[in-house]
């Protein structure tokens, strides 16, 4: 066997988040599962998998203390300098832009720095699409009184104005009196000494040695590390690697050591060989094994490992049906059986009649490979085949199958080569009418869309089915998406495709962008954007006016919820315009019906129960009524509205809004160009 050096990165590819800790889903122990180390099931897989990575891009106190924990030393520029000195110019200077290339471990760096000064820490995100920083009134900044912010600027950024940019958003954090670490690699910015107002470090990367063996730190009580990264062909995967590429050999050293018993050189050959996708040896295998038979038998387990063996025989022969392979294939007293085609297939049977590869990461190589072997053709048969395996005649689908599917579609899009996701759409259209599925398809969507590896790719994709796509199941699919952890680490991007969702005009998928705006809303982050693209929905004149209307509702479904959504209009004075055009729109017309009719009840309620916002809805109605063509008409409509909230039998029961229905009417009769007449 040959040993290649590690495959290059994109430049253009930040390194993971968590470098050197781990950096996305992976296999502790080869239990046949791809999406974590947690456990069988795929949504608690993904959901921990998420969880960590959300945790990763807010910083959080565990996050930031781990990284700390786990933190392989490096020096920071230009005078060499250890983590702690280095925490000590941002706590004393405020204002640090950190420059290094990506694929170098500088976000670890960069958390290092933050470590150093106190909480709350946040991510400021970016515009995803464009690949630019946001405008600085478009950030969410923490409402927390002092914080830590860290930016990272786009590998080779778009930004013409990229040192006014960054001195706009110093200047916003030093309103704040709160620190800021903006990572910038060198191309995008030749001379960072020039941005005013800012420190300048440089660091350099880890060690590849001690990462590794910190990554590996865990092990020592079960496995001599230090004496297994010094033996062949390890060593000579180091050369060259970047932090994410060590972070991934080490998760594949951990998958080829399930026995700490076996010998080091033979633990450190199969690493080696799973790092390298078991190329080579599958190369092999397929030219010295024609039978379709046990080609196919192959491929079943990279989707079943861990289940019953005969189900994988049963499986197998349903995809030699969907392959329209011969009759022979699909069984018979003189084809392979099970533990024939095990011991063809480098696969054992326990005593549980399971059945499991006996080589680390073994299922996503094979799956990989055929990827890159066959035709598009045939990857179509074959996810179509892996879609159907969960399905059951007249009972609800099987969920450990279609945990197991979900794992192996999420696992290979994770290891192709320039990661796509064109098969999730297989999954998503055959799962989505089953709603015990839907949360395992929406964990799917969402951890190949935040993944470092297809991420791009797949919120690309979303953007392109939300846009154009004519199927209901995709659209309703990437609503339910947008309303959940993506856009904690991608807002802007989520806000564009519930914008675009918004704009179709179908009424089922109108109900999930509602659903998403209203998990939005639960994040106070988020509120000030949301209600911004609500608003705009609602002061529009094409399909997404009902959709603003009706988020408007959902926002306000509750008095308490409606003095909060008030309370963010009152400090918004465009919002306010936008929303009076949106409400002269509705009263020049039939006025409002159904359930905006009732959040409108539910505004005055907050109002008359809470005076601070009475100045606010006394300006909107004044200002929706107007001047000009109509102006009656509108002001008149009001009234009407507020006896039909407060009719007069109820006066004597509430007071309060009965004072507030009659200053109300008052300012209305006054502004009524008609009232003289």
């Amino acid at each position: 066997m040959t040993t290649d050096a590690i495959e290059t990165v994109d430049p253009d590819i930040d390194e993971s988040y968590a470098d050197d800790i781990d950096d996305g889903p992976y296999v502790e122990e080869n239990s046949g599962q791809v999406a974590s180390h947690v456990g069988r099931d795929m949504v608690q897989n993904v959901h921990n998998w998420l969880g960590r990575y959300q945790a990763a891009r807010e910083l959080s106190e565990t996050f930031v203390r781990e990284t700390i924990e786990t933190f392989v030393e490096r020096r920071y520029g230009p005078a060499g300098l250890r983590r702690e000195e280095a925490a000590g110019i941002l706590r004393e200077r405020r204002y640090v832009l950190l420059v290094a290339d990506a694929g170098t471990g500088r976000r670890t760096a960069a958390v290092g720095l933050l470590g150093g000064v106190p909480s709350p820490r946040r991510e400021i995100p970016i515009d995803d699409d464009e690949q630019r920083l946001l405008p600085v009134n478009e950030v969410p900044w923490s409402s927390y009184g002092r914080s830590a912010y860290l930016l990272t600027v786009p590998p080779g950024s778009r930004n013409g104005r990229l040192r006014e940019l960054l001195i706009a958003y110093r200047e916003a954090v030093e309103k704040r009196d709160s620190y800021l670490v903006v990572l910038v690699d060198r191309k995008s910015l030749e001379r960072p000494e020039d941005v005013p107002g800012f420190t300048v470090l440089t660091v350099t990367a880890p060690a590849h040695e001690e990462l590794l063996s910190q990554l590996l730190d865990d092990q020592r009580a079960r496995l001599d590390v230090d004496t297994l990264l010094k033996t062949p062909p390890l060593p000579a995967m180091l050369e060259g690697a970047t932090p994410a590429q060590i972070a991934r050999l080490s998760r594949r050293i951990r998958d080829a050591a399930v026995d700490p018993q076996e010998p080091l050189a033979e633990i450190a050959r199969k690493s080696v060989q799973a790092y390298q996708n078991w190329d080579e040896e599958l190369v092999a295998w397929f030219e010295q094994n024609n039978d379709p038979r046990t080609r196919l038998f192959l491929i079943a387990l990279a989707f079943l490992q861990g289940g019953q063996a005969t189900n994988v025989l049963h499986a197998m022969e349903k995809l030699a049906k969907k392959l329209e392979e011969p009759a022979n294939v699909r069984g018979g007293i003189g084809a392979p059986g099970i533990r024939q085609l095990a011991k063809n297939v480098n696969a054992r049977i326990d005593d549980e009649h399971r059945i499991f590869f006996t080589l680390p990461s073994y299922d996503v190589a094979i799956l990989r490979y055929v990827h890159g072997d066959q035709s598009k053709a045939f990857r179509t048969n074959l996810w179509s085949w892996a879609s159907d395996l969960p399905i059951r005649r007249g009972g609800s689908p099987n969920a450990r199958v279609a945990g197991q599917v979900a794992s192996a579609m999420l696992a290979v899009t994770l290891a192709l080569p320039g990661a796509d996701a064109p098969e999730v759409r297989t999954l998503i259209e055959r799962w989505w009418g089953y709603q015990t599925l839907r949360p395992l398809v929406v964990d799917l969507m969402t951890a190949v869309a935040m993944s470092p590896e297809a991420g791009a790719a797949m919120r690309g994709r979303l953007n392109q089915w939300a846009s154009q796509s004519g199927r209901v199941t995709l659209l309703c699919a990437v609503a339910a998406v947008c309303g959940g952890a993506l856009a904690d680490a991608y807002p802007q991007a989520v806000l564009t495709r519930l914008n675009n969702l918004a704009g179709r005009g179908i009424d089922v998928v109108t109900d999930g962008v509602v659903e998403a705006v209203r998990s939005l809303w639960g994040r106070p982050l988020h509120r000030q954007a949301t209600l911004r693209q609500v608003v705009d929905w609602a002061a529009g004149q094409d399909q997404r006016h009902d959709a603003g209307l009706r988020a408007l509702a959902a926002l306000s479904e509750t008095p308490d919820r409606a003095g909060f959504l008030l309370a963010e209009l009152a400090g918004d004075a465009e919002r306010q315009t936008r929303l009076v055009h949106a409400l002269s729109l509705l009263f020049t017309n039939e006025g409002p019906q159904g359930e905006f009719r009732e959040a409108l009840f539910r505004w005055l309620d907050a109002a008359a129960e809470n005076p601070a916002y009475e100045d606010l809805i006394t300006d909107l109605m004044i200002r929706v009524g107007g001047t000009g063509q109509g102006a009656s008409v509108r002001l008149a409509r009001m009234s009407d509205l507020l006896y039909d909230w407060q009719p007069l039998a109820r006066d004597g029961d509430a007071p309060a809004a009965r004072d507030l229905r009659g200053r109300l009417n008052e300012q209305l009769h006054r502004a009524n160009p008609l009232a003289g007449t």
